[in-house]
């Protein structure tokens, strides 16, 4: 393809995430869908970029917009609601996620007749909602702070949650039995590496900017920071992306840490800090949903697939409808945004990635995983637009920024 054109296209695309960002900002339209079908038609339609090519950078592409998303989603939370809400999200993503895996897994084990433990796999692939598509969204609109946290909190927990188990279940299949306490202590190690070294080097780089951020570069500085805290994180056997949410947890609420860090200066992460990072998550997002759309591969449609895409995702939102009754039935003074936590159910590049691994092991059966997935990543994504709108247009001036 001619270098040119390349950059024409790219031209293109970043200026309608632009126009998308300033339609939703006018209609509470999400500009996700928009972004997906310049993606699907660049791709499978005019077929300028072939999905296979694509595969090989899905893991690097979609760590990296996870890193960069959770640190500011990290950044924009009050930690005094973090402590206060963290009950509510930790039990939604463990209704949330626990009942899609199995429920999914159940359809595909007794009413398709998939092996139990491939059944399984895919469950967890689906089980989670995304943190790149879920926090941008809920940062842009008029909701209370609380529920931001909470859906904030939820959906970083549910992409960390899937990466483990689906990890852990691929063990199982290509190397056997590995035991029922694995995957459990897999979870409980990854989580508290990450949240005590996320701890420890947000403190250290409060210590670090002090000293450095009136510095020229010094954004760069702190992001060179955020993908070595999650490569040396992830190296040592935790969970990257919990880490870098602890991390920008830290920095965003740098105030309250500067007493105990004997810190002065309390906007250690000043203005230029979060306007380049805000620069840098419009984007990779922008992209991020284009790619997504390009990876989408229509060879195994047919009513079949149609049928099971949709009993899927049927499956899919009667979960998200019960676990946000039972939370919000515990939870009663959350029943007001009851609607907007609903809908915010769509899957993202967390599912893509991980609907490729199986393939990549060898695991026999998994060769419609990419498809199913990339079909619930659409479905779901159309469903929290309409939900967007439709709390966009019921609470126009409730919460802020």
């Amino acid at each position: 393809m001619d270098v040119a054109f390349v950059f024409l296209i790219a031209g293109i695309i970043i200026m309608a995430g632009f126009f998308g960002n300033v339609f939703f900002e006018k209609t509470k339209i999400s500009d996700v869908l928009l972004l997906l079908c310049i993606g699907i038609f660049l791709g499978p339609v005019l077929g300028l970029i072939e999905p296979q090519i694509l595969e090989p950078f899905a893991e690097y592409f979609g760590t990296l917009a996870l890193i960069i998303i959770l640190f500011e989603g990290g950044m924009d939370m009050d930690i005094d609601k973090l402590i206060k809400e963290f009950g509510t999200a930790s039990l939604l993503v463990l209704l949330s996620f626990t009942l899609s895996t199995v429920s999914l897994a159940c359809f595909l084990h007794f009413v398709r007749g998939w092996d139990l433990l491939l059944s399984l796999l895919l469950g967890a692939i689906l089980g989670c909602t995304s943190a790149p598509v879920v926090i941008p969204i809920i940062n842009k609109m008029g909701i209370k702070e609380e529920t931001k946290t909470i859906l904030s909190i939820e959906s970083a927990l549910s992409d960390v949650l899937a990466v483990i188990c689906t990890i852990s279940l691929i063990e199982i299949i290509t190397l056997g039995d590995i035991g029922i306490k694995t995957p459990f202590r897999t979870i409980f190690s990854s989580f508290s590496i990450a949240i005590v070294l996320g701890l420890v080097a947000g403190l250290f780089w409060l210590k670090v900017l002090n000293h450095f951020s009136a510095r020229k570069y010094s954004y760069m500085f702190t992001l060179a920071a955020v993908l070595t805290t999650f490569g040396a994180v992830s190296f040592l056997g935790g969970s990257g992306a919990m880490a870098i949410l602890v991390f920008g947890i830290i920095l965003g609420n740098s105030h309250d840490f500067s007493k105990f860090l004997k810190i002065k200066n309390t906007s250690l992460v000043n203005s230029t800090i979060k306007f380049f990072h805000g620069e840098m998550t419009f984007f990779i997002r922008t992209f991020f949903f284009v790619y997504i759309g390009m990876m989408v591969s229509f060879s195994w449609i047919d009513l079949d697939f149609v049928l099971c895409s949709l009993a899927l995702l049927l499956i899919i939102v009667v979960v998200r409808y019960m676990s946000v009754g039972v939370t919000v039935a515990l939870y009663p003074e959350k029943k007001s945004d009851r609607g907007l936590m609903m809908s915010m159910l769509p899957r993202g590049l967390a599912s893509a990635v991980l609907a490729t691994l199986p393939a990549s092991a060898d695991i026999r059966g998994s060769e419609y995983f990419t498809d199913l997935t990339f079909a619930i990543i659409i479905f779901t994504n159309l469903i929290m637009t309409v939900g967007v709108f439709v709390a966009g247009k019921k609470e126009p001036t409730k919460g802020g920024h």
